[in-house]
Order: C-alpha cells, then structure tokens, then sequence
C-alpha cells in the first residue's frame, strides 16, 4: 500500500519539521581566524566520548572561536586529547586515547596528516630541529615509557628510546633533552637526559617520586615539581606508604640543589610554569595556585589565586596567567586570565575539560 506522507501527518507538525530543517541549515559555522596571532586551548573532552576539541584565542581582537580543527575539516579530533606543540609552523597534537598525533596547520587549522604507526599511548611532543622531533609515550600498558623519534619530513616513526615509567613532559637545552617520567599509572623518581646527537639515553636525575612537569629558570637551572604517590590498600588510601610531593631544582651540573616536600599528599599535575623574566614560578596545589621566586628556599604559604585550575600556563607575550576549568567533563569549561598581579582580568567559555594552553 503507498502511503502518501503528507496527507498522514498533521499539519503543525509538518510546519515544525520545515522550521526545524532550515534553522538546522542557517546554522553558523565558527568563523575560522585564519594566520591570527594569539594560542590555542586543547580541550581534552570525556575519556571515551571521542569529543576533543581546540579553542583558539586572538589577541588581538580579545576573542575565543571554538570547535576551529572540526569547522575546518569537517570531522573530529578524536579521543582525549593530551597535548598540543606548535613548532615551525605546525601543531603536533597528541590524541592519547586514539594512539595518534594529528599534525595540523597551525594558522588555518587543516589537518596535515595523522600519525598513528609505531604509536601507543602518546603524551607530548617537542621539536628537535627542522628534520626530527620527539614523542613521549607510556606504551599499551600505561607504564612502559619510551621516547619516539619521528621524522619530520616523512612524519614517521623512525625509532623508539627506552626511559623510564611515564615518559611525559619534555625540555631541550643545548642538544639535551629532559624527560620526566611520572610513572603513568605506577611510579618512577626521574628525569632521563637523552643527547639529541645520537638519540640515546645518557644519564637520569633522581627525584622526588613521580616527577610531572618542568620549567627552566633564568640562571638556567631545572625545575621539576614531583606529585609524588598515592598507594591504596583494601581499606583505600594508604598513607603510609603513600609519598608528598617536591619541588626540586637542579643546578646546570644536573645534580639536585634544593629540593622543597609538601606536607599534603597530592593528585594530578601541578601545572608547573615560569614567567617570561625566568624569576617566577606558578603550579597548582590542593585547590589554589602559588607562586615562588626562583631564589626562595621555602614554599609559599599564601596562594597566588585562591582557586585550582586543571592547567596552567604563562603568556609568553603578555606575562598573563592563564588557568584551565574542567568543570564535570561532559560541558563546557572556561579559561581564566589573570594579570601579573594576581587580579582575573577576563574569561571565556571553550570546550569540554580544557587542560592546557599551547603557543604559536
């Protein structure tokens, strides 16, 4: 029997069904601000919701544009993303759950290629020289730390570094490079020096436990902010044998000079920065952030912004603080500016659980 489709619906719901369509077909894409000056915010999205965006904020028109990798190339970013790394003119963005790195123009956001052999659980990536870059991986069980070198002309994989549990956040400096290991999902107490020459592993510094991020100093010293570790038992959090987090630095003779222990145990990553006068330094700590001068010799007590921020970041450009909400991981989270000061100078509304703010 042919049913003519239009006579068998009501009429008001036909009239509906037409706005419906043409509000859908009137809907605004996100004006891409091409070759603009400014940084992208990575939003991470809900583990297993393949929902990962990037934000991208103009400096000079003081705007924020969202959803920029998906209006440009009509698809997704994929499944957690964990860092982005702009270097000559490209952005390497680590896709942890999805096991690839997405290379992307990184003035008008189109995709480039995606990485995806020799991967398994990517992390961060720095750039070494024009022809090689670097890629910190926890490997298919979440431990098993390596550093890739990938080929930045073919963008390849072209061999794999052993460090140690966690291989995360990375620094270069005359031809090293630093690597905290920051145990993944166990634990590891150190920061693996790899020579860029040869790609190899030539000593490690032993720290507090579970090292995360890292920032040099004006006086070219290391700092390297431990969240130490949290040990369970059948009865929940064991203390015990639990671990307080550290703020160590370490001398241009790569040897540990001060090292500073919270008296809080700690969960996540401390975020650690530094202003652009190399003086300063910013992390988070159990729901606030702190700033210490790099000569100081005790931990602050008094809190920066009396606020927690699941990322934090310094402006390069304009010395700004710029702290990330996460909110519930399935809405819209924001970014928070901040001046030199301490006093919020303006916010905006990005994707879901922003974790980090990466620089042209």
């Amino acid at each position: 029997m042919k049913i003519n489709f239009q006579r068998s619906l009501p009429k008001m719901f036909i009239i509906w069904l037409l706005i419906v369509v043409q509000a859908c077909d009137n809907d605004p894409t996100p004006e891409i601000p091409l070759g603009a000056d400014g940084y992208f915010v990575l939003n991470e999205g809900g583990i297993g919701n393949s929902n990962t965006s990037i934000s991208f904020y103009d400096r000079e028109k003081n705007t924020m544009t969202n959803d920029v990798f998906a209006a440009k190339n009509g698809r997704g970013l994929g499944d957690q993303a964990q860092s982005a790394t702009v270097f000559e003119g490209k952005a390497y963005v680590a896709v942890q759950n999805s096991g690839k790195v997405e290379v992307i123009d990184a003035d008008d956001f189109s995709s480039l290629k995606t990485i995806t052999e020799g991967i398994e659980s990517p992390r961060y990536f720095i750039g070494i020289n024009a022809s090689k870059g670097y890629l910190s991986d926890w490997g298919a069980d979440g431990v098993t730390g390596t550093v890739k070198v990938i080929d930045l002309n073919t963008l390849a994989v072209t061999k794999t570094i052993s460090t140690g549990a966690g291989a995360n956040k990375m620094l270069l400096r005359d031809g090293k490079v630093y690597v905290a290991n920051n145990g993944g999902y166990f634990k590891d107490n150190k920061v693996s020096i790899i020579d860029t020459s040869t790609d190899a592993v030539t000593s490690t510094i032993e720290l507090g436990d579970n090292p995360g991020s890292l920032q040099f100093d004006k006086d070219g010293n290391l700092w390297v902010a431990s969240v130490g570790y949290m040990a369970y038992n059948d009865e929940g959090l064991d203390v015990e044998n639990s671990t307080f987090p550290t703020l160590s630095r370490i001398g241009t003779d790569n040897k540990e000079s001060l090292r500073l222990t919270f008296t809080d145990l700690f969960y996540g990553d401390m975020g650690l920065s530094v202003n652009n006068a190399g003086d300063k330094l910013f992390y988070n700590f159990n729901g606030a952030v702190y700033s210490i001068a790099t000569n100081a010799t005790t931990l602050p007590t008094t809190p920066f912004v009396p606020r927690f921020f699941y990322g934090l970041a310094v402006d390069p450009i304009t010395d700004e603080i710029i702290g990330t909400e996460a909110l519930d991981y399935s809405s819209n989270g924001k970014i928070f500016i901040y001046s030199t000061a301490g006093t919020e100078l303006r916010s905006y509304v990005v994707g879901i659980a922003p974790s980090g703010v990466f620089f042209k």
